[in-house]
């Protein structure tokens, strides 16, 4: 089955200087894509380092699980426990930076929103740690923490098994045709055209309606049009994975 693959990431109007979002979208070996969407701490210190530092870390994980054969190409793990992998891997390393680099507690605060699809299994698991919206096969949902999201950052030194029990929000999906996380960036677009605002649903128009899927810059030509056609532009930072699998 082929994989379509989709990024978008855009800073929002309530930062003039930095976007505080980072995303990754990439393939683990032949078996595994991996898409994550950061979201910095608003609130903290230096968020757009904080939201990329997790990012880096996500990344180094996931090289080192790549040059560990025994690990991942020996045993083919699920989607579900290579996710509870990850996490715990990006766990250690962002306690080890911390301690190595000085930082502030203030200075980790990013959420991470994980995809893993398992390509051999036909399989995704998603699990959303902070605020955010996931789309699966046509229906959107979202994750709403009172805008108080609960930062990694706050659980570093916790154990992680923990941790990790009091998750909530996990979605399992076999045989996916469509899937999408994004940042809570997507709720925020406000439009300089008052008549704009009555028909478009911005959400499904950007993770569910299939416009413009032949081409590998969907988002950025939906987004194209949704600022220079409607007037609509993201107030927060807007981060973007979806895949469609053809």
């Amino acid at each position: 089955m082929d994989t379509q693959s989709y990024t978008l990431i855009r800073k929002g109007e309530f930062h003039p200087v930095f976007c505080e979002d980072f995303l990754i979208s990439e393939n683990l070996g032949n078996q595994y894509k991996i898409g994550a969407v950061m979201d910095g701490c608003s609130s903290g210190k230096e968020s757009h380092f904080a939201s990329a530092l997790l990012g880096k870390i996500l990344r180094k994980v996931l090289k080192e699980l790549e040059f560990d054969k025994k690990s991942i190409f020996t045993q083919s793990p699920q989607a579900k426990e290579l996710s509870k992998s990850i996490f715990e891997k990006v766990f250690k390393e962002l306690k080890q930076t911390r301690q190595q680099l000085y930082l502030s507690l203030e200075e980790t605060l990013s959420t991470l929103n994980l995809m893993v699809y398992d390509q051999k299994r036909n399989i995704a698991f998603i699990h959303l740690t902070g605020d955010g919206f996931v789309a699966i096969d046509g229906k959107i949902r979202e994750i709403d923490q009172d805008n108080k999201p609960d930062y990694l950052g706050y659980h570093i030194e916790q154990d992680f098994e923990e941790w990790y029990l009091g998750q909530e929000n996990f979605f399992e999906v076999e045989k996916p045709k469509d899937i999408a996380i994004a940042s809570d960036g997507l709720d925020t677009f406000r439009s300089n055209q008052v008549a704009s605002e009555e028909e478009l649903d911005i959400a499904s128009f950007l993770l569910i309606d299939n416009s413009f899927a032949k081409m590998e810059n969907m988002l950025t030509r939906k987004f194209n049009i949704l600022h220079k056609k409607h007037g609509f532009l993201p107030g927060d930072d807007l981060s973007i994975v979806r895949w469609r699998f053809v």
